[in-house]
């Protein structure tokens, strides 16, 4: 007979403790101890398991596996997966509600080029159908399963090689074995738990979608990203129309690639020239600073336009769009102290054009170039790119792919080049300037 008991899961790391605290024992988290039921399995007095784990060559696996990903047909997809799907891989997608997840796996079902069985257990198989034809996406060879028992899903699978199980959400599906429901902690790593070993004893690749939280991070316990191959975000705001796709980990090829979409009535277009988009409108005036960044392994260029007006209030109002407001107070103080701009009376506001948010630290000499732009009233001169990492000292210090970002800065033609490789330091340029 089974015995249930109560127990406190922790959302980040998935350990369980037996009694309630304010900080995780084991990742030192406050507030994350969250109350469910256990279900323990007794079995007979005195028994032990017999099984015996099966020892396979590495080189027989080898000779008679395939391990060549397989291609989605979407670019954009493949670029961050390392070259297509990999047989046998658990893979995690996770994005805010509406940025366009079940519609990036709704056109990839309709693309693949083997068999599909995609669960609707957040909606219903006519709904899916309805979004699959609104998208204009072909559902040959899509079969959509209409249930959320992780047992009862694997049962009615009959599938050919290489096929793709999408599960349409992690948080929405659940197992009988565990009495919580859907969406606790425990289900959702009891239910991952029976995905992973289902998709690595058969022939499927399985995707999983993932919720995030009003933080930003994965829904559920941490447990589950670790538990995963493959892990990607989509990001972007939902005002806007690019949305990016980027690797947090992938135990099958590079996590330095991002993937650029747009979002249309058509679903998600693959770009291969964000920056045509996000200049787009653009005009030269002060304040305005073109800066590079890189993206994966690619630079995209980028608008940082910045805002410099005398305060109305005792303290100055700091305001960020695509960047952090701690970096942009961590700016602000390097332009007052090392350029003598007085910032101290000014509110400063800085946006990132085209709803992209910035972490590439190689943007500061830009944000910066633009905040003293904007409060003397001057352009910069046409054709200027600046990219470069500031220090509290006011050096200019080297960036990721900085070579890479130097040449296609030349390419496109941008003939004022403001980086580590010309200035080395912050009231270098200032001084030229004047």
């Amino acid at each position: 007979m089974p015995k249930s008991s109560t127990i406190f899961f922790c959302t980040q790391c998935g350990n369980e403790f037996a009694k309630w605290a304010g900080q995780c024992p084991a990742c030192k988290e406050w507030n994350t101890l969250t109350e469910s039921e256990s279900v323990t399995r007794v079995g007979k007095k005195g028994s032990s398991s017999t099984a015996k784990a099966e020892i396979i060559q590495a080189a027989t696996i080898n000779k008679h596996s395939s391990d060549q990903p397989i291609t989605t047909n979407i670019g954009e997809l493949d670029r961050v997966l390392g070259g297509g799907l990999t047989p046998n891989g658990v893979y995690l997608i996770a994005g805010q509600p509406g940025i366009g997840k079940s519609t990036l796996l709704s056109q990839l079902a309709s693309k693949f080029p083997n068999e599909v069985f995609y669960v609707c257990s957040e909606e219903s198989p006519s709904q899916v159908n309805a979004r699959l034809k609104r998208l204009d996406q072909k559902a040959k060879d899509i079969n959509l399963i209409n249930s959320s028992e992780i047992d009862s899903i694997f049962r009615s699978l009959k599938t050919t090689s290489n096929a793709l199980l999408i599960i349409d959400s992690i948080q929405s599906v659940y197992t009988e074995t565990n009495p919580t429901s859907a969406g606790s902690p425990s289900q959702i790593r009891d239910s991952a738990n029976l995905i992973i070993k289902n998709t690595k004893n058969s022939s499927l690749t399985t995707i999983i979608v993932g919720h995030v939280t009003k933080e930003g991070s994965i829904a559920g316990p941490k447990l589950l990203e670790h538990m995963v191959d493959v892990v990607t975000e989509l990001s972007g705001d939902r005002s806007y129309e690019l949305r990016l796709l980027h690797t947090i980990k992938n135990r099958f090829g590079p996590t330095d690639e991002t993937g650029i979409f747009r979002m249309t009535s058509k679903g998600l277009e693959e770009v291969p020239d964000p920056s045509a988009i996000l200049l787009e409108g653009r005009i030269d005036g002060p304040g305005s600073c073109l800066t590079m960044i890189s993206e994966g392994t690619r630079p995209l260029t980028v608008e940082v336009q910045a805002l410099v007006v005398p305060s109305a209030i005792p303290v100055p109002r700091r305001v960020a769009k695509g960047i952090s407001s701690s970096r942009l107070q961590l700016v602000c103080a390097i332009v007052t102290k090392h350029t003598k701009t007085p910032l101290n009376t000014q509110d400063v506001f800085v946006n990132v054009t085209g709803g992209i948010d910035i972490k590439d630290p190689g943007a500061d000499l830009a944000i910066a170039l633009a905040i003293i732009s904007s409060h003397k009233n001057t352009p910069l001169p046409p054709g200027t790119v600046a990219f470069g990492e500031l220090g509290l000292l006011g050096e200019i210090r080297r960036v990721k792919l900085q070579d890479k970002v130097v040449k296609e800065a030349k390419v496109l033609g941008y003939n004022n080049l403001i980086s580590p490789l010309s200035h080395h330091h912050l009231k270098e340029i200032f001084i030229r300037k004047n």
